[in-house]
């Protein structure tokens, strides 16, 4: 089979170069490509399951318990068997003894509104089933598991030993307490399922949480119904990436990055841990399914003007915005390939919010195929924060899809045009795993050190003084610490501690 598909694909590469009808055919032969590598080993037994997650909501508590809307969205390549049409949920809670103990289960249909292809797929097939269901906790107060677990994954992946026999399984974990309402974190934007080979590519899931909780996120191993799945290589060994891109998940942004070395199937899993005052409460995992084509002839849609938007002190594209005062922000998508239609879409928390959510569009800009999105935000003063809105900005030529990254941070006029102190704001991401950025805003320049203390006292990072001039910073801090608490303390030139914050750390 993997000779067959070899041959082919140099046929089709050969076929490609010499068509004029270069949009129609390119479609074709990511579809043909796609379909050989996801044929390879395949058994008829596989649901060929590609990736997943369970999320959460809080709904209501009353008499009988606290009420959940619980989802499970699952990815199927339609190569596998028909997807179940049912989904069991298992439910367990942690006792004091650290033992997990059965509380009950519950079959739940999938919605018959999904079920459809994956929007902006216009290759190779790709299913999304939801599950959904209201779940009632009639215990109503400790930690909580919700498992799913079905066979079997795709037998093409190639970062697993044997995963034509491996089930997918997935789990999240949640605290529950009918006086502090509480939902599991999710993710704002849609999955992606295409990425060529040797191209430097972004992604961006957007983890979210309803309640503003803190997350951490992190890589790990993929599961089935036994603990770990066999064999399994991370996609940053050097077998998969190119040392241009190492495959990498960003612990500010949450952005993925990854310059592939190689086509085929792979599988990535992610764990967002989720913290309320410095105490973990609660978890989720999420697994992806990455279709990589050797397609030489499709170039990835960019945004070709991200050298424009500012950046902070780590690098981050990073915007400061005024309450009340409008922002308007242009974007310029293109393509290498002419006869691609591109779009170009914006996710991100703030258009979520109720009062002078921004705006955004895009349109045709007159050359060629190149396209403007435009986004527009007014701020309100209840939108003053020091963590900065995170969205992700997306174009796609319908196969495959880029991301970039933006920050927005909203001031206040005070504070972004009338300083008049020395003040620190909350340091963020917070849980961190191996950096962190901590706001700092001055009247006038001073000299600024970074201590960091564990919980015994112990003083285990010293920064030497910096000396920042008047106005905001944002300030980055490395860090490589074991998991636990620890004491962030910010002193000016006179040894004056400004601020002194707690830090978990997630390692």
């Amino acid at each position: 089979m993997y000779n067959f598909r070899l041959i082919l694909s140099i046929f089709l590469l050969n076929l490609l170069h010499n068509n004029k009808k270069i949009a129609f055919m390119k479609n074709i032969f990511t579809f043909i490509i796609a379909l050989t590598l996801m044929i390879s080993n395949y058994e008829a037994k596989s649901s060929h399951l590609m990736g997943g997650q369970i999320t959460a909501t809080y709904l209501s508590a009353d008499t009988n318990g606290v009420h959940y809307l619980v989802e499970l969205t699952a990815y199927r390549d339609t190569i596998g068997i028909p997807m179940q049409a049912t989904a069991e949920f298992d439910i367990h809670k942690l006792d004091t003894s650290g033992n997990w103990n059965f509380v009950f289960s519950q079959t739940v249909a999938y919605d018959t509104t999904s079920g459809g292809l994956m929007t902006s797929v216009n290759a190779y097939g790709v299913e999304v089933y939801l599950f959904q269901d209201t779940l009632t906790f009639t215990d109503t107060s400790g930690y909580f598991s919700i498992s799913y677990e079905e066979c079997c994954r795709n037998a093409a992946i190639a970062n697993m030993s044997n995963p034509g026999n491996e089930s997918m399984a997935l789990t999240t974990y949640l605290t529950i307490d009918n006086h502090n309402q509480n939902s599991t974190p999710t993710f704002i934007t849609p999955p992606v399922a295409y990425l060529p080979s040797d191209t430097i590519w972004q992604y961006n899931p957007l983890p979210f949480d309803p309640d503003g909780d803190s997350l951490s996120w992190s890589m790990t191993v993929p599961l089935d119904g036994n603990g770990t799945v066999s064999g399994y290589e991370f996609l940053s060994d050097s077998l998969y990436s190119n040392l241009s891109g190492i495959f990498s998940l960003d612990s500010i942004t949450g952005s993925l990055s990854w310059n592939a070395r190689m086509s085929g199937n792979f599988v990535a899993s992610f764990i967002i841990e989720e913290y309320r005052s410095g105490q973990k409460i609660g978890e989720m995992r999420r697994d992806m399914q990455f279709i990589v084509v050797n397609d030489t002839t499709n170039y990835i849609p960019q945004i070709s003007n991200m050298q424009s938007i500012p950046t902070n002190s780590g690098g981050y594209p990073y915007v400061i915005l005024t309450a009340g005062q409008n922002y308007q922000l242009h974007l310029i998508g293109n393509d290498a390939n002419p006869n691609d239609v591109l779009n170009m879409n914006a996710y991100g928390e703030a258009f979520n919010l109720n009062l002078s959510a921004p705006t955004f569009t895009y349109s045709l800009t007159g050359n060629g195929n190149e396209i403007q999105g435009d986004f527009s935000w007014t701020p309100d003063a209840s939108h003053v924060r020091s963590t900065p809105y995170i969205t992700v900005f997306r174009t796609s030529d319908n196969v495959f899809n880029h991301d970039e990254t933006i920050q927005f941070e909203v001031a206040s006029m005070t504070s972004s045009e009338n300083l008049n102190q020395f003040t620190s704001n909350n340091i963020y991401p917070n849980p961190a795993t191996n950096n962190f950025i901590i706001p700092l805003s001055l009247e006038n320049s001073n000299k600024v050190s970074i201590n960091i203390y564990n919980i015994l006292g112990s003083k285990v990072s010293e920064t030497k003084k910096m000396h920042l001039s008047s106005g905001n910073h944002l300030v980055m801090k490395n860090i490589d610490f074991k998991k636990g608490q620890y004491f962030v303390v910010v002193e000016n030139e006179l040894g004056e501690i400004i601020t002194s914050q707690k830090l978990t750390v997630t390692n």
